[in-house]
């Protein structure tokens, strides 16, 4: 897990909620998390059953519908990054994870130059840790996050998410032992297994509807989200946001030759999906090497796909903590993950839950913030 703590995890979180004080959807997000292990796999190398970590070890975190309830709390930006404190020392089992809540809090502030570190670590957020789950039977929302990204990285739009009736399971990037993620095929196919180990564990909760799947991924964790999707029934719709399995071939000569292993690999190349598929990316294109050619997997592997840019947005345009860190020192917000935001949830309510409002979110956008590809 070291490079998690690096500026890289910056440029890995994605998504946003709206505004804080504004009524979204009918619930309270409420969140709780599951500690599960996959015993089909071995974590740490040449240990025995008598080791902690000799199976895949798996947390699950959840945002749900909830009721609200005077008595519960929201959680902090704090208590959110305690969980990666937690988890970089029980996944390495060292103290690596130790202190390092105040250095994330830093390098965000910092990297957005807004805020500072207790004003952060102190922003209060909009999910309830274990409230009572409201009545009935909501859709899944499968997340999968960026390279070495951890569950907490888009818990805002979670959380909108979560009041607007889905469950979201958010599956951290965590590679083979001690944890890092690579480009590698075996460590991207660790987090895929990991998320297909979550759905068998969450089968008993009786507030999920296994029947209604959608999957969204971000960056690295758009590629983990696409195989995945290929490994699960029932899954209803696909939203990439600046997903990796779009590949651009450049410079890195190392990575290239990864995606190409990823990319001729039966996982990969037997896919194809009659489901919806959307794509959001940034524009212009921020990559920094010259491109000589993409990998379009709309092209290969997709009956129905739509792709928008959004203007002038950056990859961290995306990222959740770049509108956290500016409402927790009052600066000025940036608002062009807007779109994003409103064209996923719009997506997802439309193939999920039949809502059929998504043109009419493309028209409001089209033009004026997005453009089609």
């Amino acid at each position: 897990m070291r490079s998690l703590y690096s500026p890289f995890l910056l440029l890995c979180l994605i998504g946003c909620s709206e505004q804080k004080d504004k009524k979204i959807g009918s619930y309270t997000a409420g969140f709780k998390t599951f500690h599960t292990v996959d015993k089909s796999r071995i974590y740490r190398p040449n240990s025995d059953m008598s080791d902690y970590l000799h199976y895949r070890p798996i947390d699950i975190d959840i945002w749900y519908p909830a009721d609200s309830l005077a008595a519960d709390t929201a959680l902090l930006v704090q208590n959110i990054f305690g969980l990666f404190e937690q988890r970089a020392n029980y996944y390495t089992a060292s103290n690596a994870g130790n202190g390092m809540a105040g250095k994330l809090a830093q390098l965000f502030c910092e990297g957005f130059k807004c805020s500072d570190s207790t004003a952060l670590l102190r922003f209060k957020t909009n999910t309830f840790k274990n409230a009572a789950p409201a009545n009935g039977k909501f859709p899944l929302v499968i997340y999968m996050t960026a390279y070495n990204g951890m569950s907490y990285e888009n818990f805002t739009l979670f959380e909108t998410l979560a009041r607007k009736g889905f469950v979201v399971a958010s599956i951290s990037s965590i590679g083979r032992f001690p944890g890092d993620m690579t480009m590698k095929k075996a460590d991207l196919m660790e987090q895929v297994k990991d998320a297909v180990a979550a759905v068998d564990r969450l089968k008993p909760e009786s507030n999920i509807d296994f029947n209604k799947i959608g999957i969204v991924g971000y960056s690295w964790g758009g590629l983990a989200g696409a195989i995945l999707a290929s490994k699960l029934p029932n899954v209803d719709c696909l939203v990439s946001l600046e997903g990796s399995e779009f590949h651009h071939y450049g410079a890195a000569k190392d990575e290239n030759l990864d995606f190409d292993t990823i990319r001729n690999s039966d996982d990969f190349k037997n896919m194809h999906f009659s489901f919806p598929y959307l794509r959001l990316e940034s524009s212009p294109s921020t990559h920094p090497d010259k491109i000589d050619s993409v990998y379009d997997f709309a092209a290969n592997h997709v009956n129905s796909s739509q792709i928008f840019t959004i203007d002038s947005a950056q990859h961290e345009d995306f990222d959740c903590f770049s509108l956290v860190v500016r409402e927790s020192g009052n600066c000025p917000i940036n608002q062009r993950y807007n779109s994003a935001l409103r064209l996923t949830i719009s997506f997802l309510e439309d193939h999920l839950k039949k809502e059929n409002n998504f043109p009419n979110t493309v028209k409001e956008e089209i033009n004026t913030t997005i453009r089609q590809k």
